[in-house]
């Protein structure tokens, strides 16, 4: 290289070790309203604060009764029982009781009164003045929701870590919980490296550096805020002040492109010039010019210029680390156990990445179907397109069709696809 740069290659467990322990954690917490929260990471455990329901609850419209008294009622045998009151709302049923020969009428979600222990819907009673005729013998409980039935008082709701869904948060407002506690999500400035990048913008693509979008937009998905900051040309000076000039502005920095070994490959020199190498290189394919730096105390990231070396490289550094520094290493991919549709192997002395496709059986089996028949692929979109995550296979290894394998998915939205098809509308 005309840096006079050189790198050796490290292995990849190794490599991901040191990338870990390379950085202490600097998390970041915020309180924000629970209706802004969708997607976001909880920073706490949630338990419940009381019983829900607080109390029993009548789950329809109706009476309020003793079930003993409805024993052998029918529509042509019905039970008359006196109307003693009738409860619309919490409170009202403060000096009310169901005693034997009694009913009293209640609303839907309001509190079961005294001495009650089911409801009769409405539509199985009549009225005659101050009476209700009870036309259908009901259970113990029938009808009504029992106190913590839903949730117990102390009962763990939602885990640290965990991503929130709106029956998640709907669960907190009911708690009475309107503001929580979440990881603020790290920034991570992303810059393209390479000339010819350039050229493409100069003859009018608009989106040159496309490849860089797409880690962007993969990394939003996981809960870590993007800044692009544009394409650098193949000049030392260039990207070293790039660095400098956003490592403070910044939680982690990563430069796409130009972490090889040709002679205007100078990521690899500009890093290690402003920073403390971790690594750079490793046994992973793809990915193999994979690299980490340390700079101030945040990540500095080499992502490689194929796409699928790019991709290996965010999922198993990139992600990792940030989730070490900014989350408490709390997991921000999925994964699922899968059965192989094909005999796969791994080359000598390389963990080797496979993307599969998954899909689920009519006995609900879930097969994982690597994309391709031959190892490679690095720069092929396809593999990345149709495929819903990867697989690693250890050096040297092969793995036999209907081997279980474990499958990191690329997104929370990758199980819609695989997911049993519904019909339309």
């Amino acid at each position: 290289m005309s840096s006079g740069y050189k790198f050796k290659s490290k292995n990849y467990e190794e490599a991901l070790k040191e990338s870990l322990n390379a950085f202490e954690p600097a998390v970041s917490i915020e309180y924000i309203p629970v209706t802004d929260a969708v997607g976001r990471r909880a920073a706490v455990d949630f338990r419940s604060r009381f019983d829900m329901p607080p109390y029993n609850m009548a789950f329809y419209d109706g009476y309020a009764v003793r079930y003993e008294d409805t024993i052998g009622a029918s529509a042509s045998n019905p039970k008359k029982l006196k109307i003693v009151g009738q409860v619309l709302k919490s409170g009202d049923e403060i000096g009310l009781a169901v005693t034997e020969g009694t009913a009293i009428y209640v609303s839907s979600n309001s509190p079961l009164p005294s001495g009650a222990n089911a409801v009769v819907r409405e539509e199985y009673t009549s009225r005659e003045g101050d009476f209700v005729l009870v036309k259908k013998e009901v259970e113990l409980y029938e009808d009504v929701v029992l106190k913590g039935e839903d949730v117990k008082a102390e009962e763990a709701l939602i885990k640290k870590g965990a991503l929130l869904r709106p029956q998640d948060l709907v669960l907190l407002m009911e708690m009475g919980i309107y503001r929580i506690p979440v990881y603020k999500e790290p920034i991570i400035a992303i810059a393209s490296v390479g000339d010819e990048i350039l050229e493409k913008f100069e003859k009018g693509n608009p989106y040159p550096d496309d490849y860089c979008v797409f880690i962007s937009m993969l990394l939003r998905l996981v809960g870590v805020k993007t800044v692009l900051l544009g394409i650098l040309r193949d000049n030392l000076e260039e990207i070293t002040n790039t660095v400098i000039r956003n490592v403070e502005r910044y939680d982690a920095i990563a430069l796409m492109g130009g972490g090889s070994r040709g002679v205007k490959d100078l990521t690899g020199a500009a890093l290690s010039s402003v920073c403390e190498t971790i690594f750079h290189a490793t046994t992973i394919s793809p990915g193999k010019i994979s690299g980490v730096w340390k700079v101030k105390g945040k990540p500095a990231f080499l992502i490689p210029g194929h796409i699928g070396s790019a991709i290996v490289c965010l999922y198993n550094f990139v992600i990792p680390v940030m989730s070490k520094i900014y989350y408490d290493g709390v997991p921000l991919l999925s994964k699922v156990n899968a059965k192989l549709a094909i005999d796969v192997e791994a080359r000598q002395g390389l963990y080797t990445v496979r993307t599969v496709s998954l899909s689920s059986k009519a006995d609900g089996t879930l097969v994982a179907t690597p994309l391709l028949k031959r190892l490679g692929g690095s720069a092929l979109l396809t593999t990345l397109s149709k495929a819903h995550g990867y697989i690693i296979i250890p050096p040297g290894m092969k793995l036999s069709e209907g081997s279980v394998v474990e499958v990191t998915l690329f997104s929370p939205f990758e199980s819609l696809d695989f997911v049993k098809e519904s019909k339309s509308y």
